[in-house]
């Protein structure tokens, strides 16, 4: 007898009015532990409103890059936020996107060509207006999901910098540090060491280059849900062509020890320094109020990340030293 056609892959749309009940479930896709997990996120947003350099960004200092980054994260608003799981070899895969409200069109800042692009690709900013999720409550709930600050999962990204940037933007209820450094420490503190950037591996993998769609076409992978620009829909295609990268070209060893000199390294953010060195953030507040978020973070970060502790502060807030 021939084996049961693959289950179908669904992107779970989730709203406000969904997005506890879609946290549980991102919490039961998690378990059981300790089984490792794969967590492709991509985001979309209004475009690069301010304009770079006259240089072209490979010309650019990983800082330079970094801050023109900033600007553009500091001044503009989360769209969309796909988040894919699996495990190593992609199975039991799970598909989220995430709508967000706070983006006006009307009167925010963005780039009018991204807008186009993103109303064409199917994006309703009148339901995202009406319906979205509130990024504060996001943000919450993420701390509290098991999805950060966990060592069995790996994060990865498609020229992530800005997909990194307006989650810690959103973790931390701030503006984004002032320099790369403090940033990286952020993404290491909330995300682990295990953090990859395709476009970044890409450069070590003969015959690879281009956008995700061009990557992904040149390995074979298909897009099997949704549209191009959908986060949903990016964040899983994000997932099959890192699993198929890893196949290919590290004859399927994920853990293997040359992995190592791609990870923590955003694209147009290398380092020249072995940032798994770096001290956890200093100082950097955060908005979420105490409690159960705080139990979590007391039992779960510090032993994720040993050098740095949490404190609860009279205000409510809590503060990494």
């Amino acid at each position: 007898m021939a084996p049961p056609p693959p289950r179908p892959i669904v992107v779970r749309e989730v709203w406000q009015d969904n997005l506890e009940q879609e946290f549980s479930e991102i919490a039961r896709a998690l378990q059981p532990l300790p089984h490792h997990r794969f967590a492709a996120f991509d985001t979309e947003f209004p475009g690069s409103v301010f304009p770079s350099t006259s240089r072209h960004h490979s010309l650019l200092s990983p800082a330079e890059n970094y801050l023109h980054m900033k600007r553009n994260v500091d001044a503009t608003k989360i769209i969309q936020l796909g988040l894919a799981l699996s495990d190593p070899n992609g199975d039991s895969c799970y598909v989220w996107e995430f709508n967000f409200k706070g983006f006006d069109k009307e009167s925010d800042l963005h780039n009018s060509e991204s807008i186009q692009l993103l109303e064409r690709q199917g994006i309703d900013f009148n339901k995202n207006r009406e319906k979205g999720i509130d990024s504060n409550e996001f943000g919450r709930l993420l701390f509290e999901s098991g999805l950060l600050c966990n060592s069995k999962i790996t994060w990865v990204t498609f020229h992530g910098a800005y997909d990194f940037g307006y989650l810690i933007k959103i973790l931390t209820g701030r503006e984004l540090p002032s320099d790369l450094m403090e940033f990286m420490r952020l993404v290491v503190y909330f995300f682990g060491k295990w953090v990859f950037d395709i476009k970044h591996m890409i450069k070590s993998c003969e015959g690879l280059y281009g956008g995700l769609e061009k990557v992904a076409q040149t390995l074979g992978v298909l897009r099997v849900a949704g549209k191009s620009h959908q986060a949903g829909s990016d964040s899983l295609l994000t997932l099959h062509t890192i699993i198929k990268i890893k196949d290919i070209y590290f004859s399927g060893n994920f853990f293997g020890r040359v992995w190592k000199k791609f990870w923590m390294t955003l694209y147009s953010l290398e380092l020249e320094i072995d940032v798994s060195s770096l001290a956890a953030p200093k100082h950097y507040g955060f908005q979420y109020q105490t409690g159960g978020c705080n139990q979590f973070y007391q039992t779960g970060c510090n032993q994720f990340y040993q050098r740095s502790m949490f404190v609860s502060a009279s205000d409510g807030m809590l503060y990494l030293i």
